[in-house]
């Protein structure tokens, strides 16, 4: 009898050890066709609020911080994340939902960001975030710095020549356009006479007065002054003057042809009258300047 209840205590004191021990099965090698669909919870993946630095290809994380629906990332190549949900469905389907003034465009699984003239974008991405950062291009659009500088018209002369100019600008001219306007800055005056002037060697193009025909007269061009001129599709023209020639102390020509109809004006020193003189020519055909004041 105590042999009988000797033998129950130890079988009972030996199920009650395996009970206690836990054993813990493989499930990769140990189990087939698991299914969890009655298991409640099921957390399949680690989860924290940041990516881990490292990873290995296959392993999932969920990052509680990010936003709804962007929280699930693969590691898709050592120590390289990639977000898996949140990106839409993949070969045009649901996904990023696109508007333009609150007008829907349209939903893709990727959207894309492409630069227009004048404009810049930097993107980054720093998982779970996506950086899109804009700006202008200065290259293309004027800004009111550069404006100021007077340097985006300025075409500066630099041929020792009064009656063929070059002149250069910055960034360079590409092409002549009708109707395009020149801050044009002359190195030497000009002889009078057909002129012509080459901008960053486009071809030289002839410069005459603002009526498109007549060729500068000496006096008209001086070296060191800022001239508007113009592109009319054919010439360039130099645009009217405000005030007649000979107000700035420019030396005056010899009536002639080239500077015939041109007004002079002399400022006279104190006690002695201002002039006014024209060139022009008399029924004899002998040019002079004639006084009117």
């Amino acid at each position: 009898m105590y042999r009988f209840a000797g033998l129950v205590f130890a079988w009972l004191f030996s199920a009650a050890g395996s009970c206690v021990a836990q054993t813990q099965v493989d499930l990769r090698t140990q189990s087939k066709s698991v299914d969890f669909s009655a298991v409640s919870p099921t957390k399949p993946m680690t989860i924290g609020a940041s990516l881990p630095g490292i990873c290995t290809t296959g392993q999932m994380f969920f990052v509680t911080t990010a936003t709804a629906g962007q929280n699930l990332y693969g590691c898709i190549a050592t120590n390289s994340w990639s977000l898996e949900a949140g990106g839409g469905g993949g070969g045009g389907g649901s996904g990023v939902t696109v508007e333009s003034a609150g007008t829907s465009v349209g939903s893709a699984a990727t959207l894309n960001f492409t630069t227009g003239a004048g404009s810049i974008y930097a993107i980054s991405s720093t998982p779970p975030s996506i950086s899109v950062q804009s700006s202008a291009d200065t290259g293309v659009l004027l800004t009111q710095a550069r404006e100021q500088s007077g340097g985006p018209l300025l075409c500066a002369a630099a041929t020792g020549s009064g009656t063929a100019y070059g002149c250069s600008m910055s960034p360079t001219l590409t092409q002549y356009t009708q109707g395009m306007a020149l801050d044009f800055e002359a190195d030497v005056n000009g002889s009078g006479g057909p002129t012509t002037i080459n901008v960053d060697f486009l071809g030289a193009k002839s410069l005459t007065l603002a009526d498109g025909m007549t060729n500068p007269g000496p006096g008209d061009i001086v070296g060191g002054r800022l001239y508007l001129i113009w592109y009319d599709g054919s010439v360039f023209r130099i645009a009217g003057a405000v005030f007649p020639a000979g107000v700035l102390g420019e030396s005056q020509p010899t009536c002639g042809t080239a500077v015939r109809g041109r007004l002079w004006f002399v400022a006279g020193g104190a006690g002695t009258k201002d002039t006014l003189s024209v060139c022009a020519k008399d029924a004899t055909n002998a040019y002079a300047w004639r006084s009117l004041y």
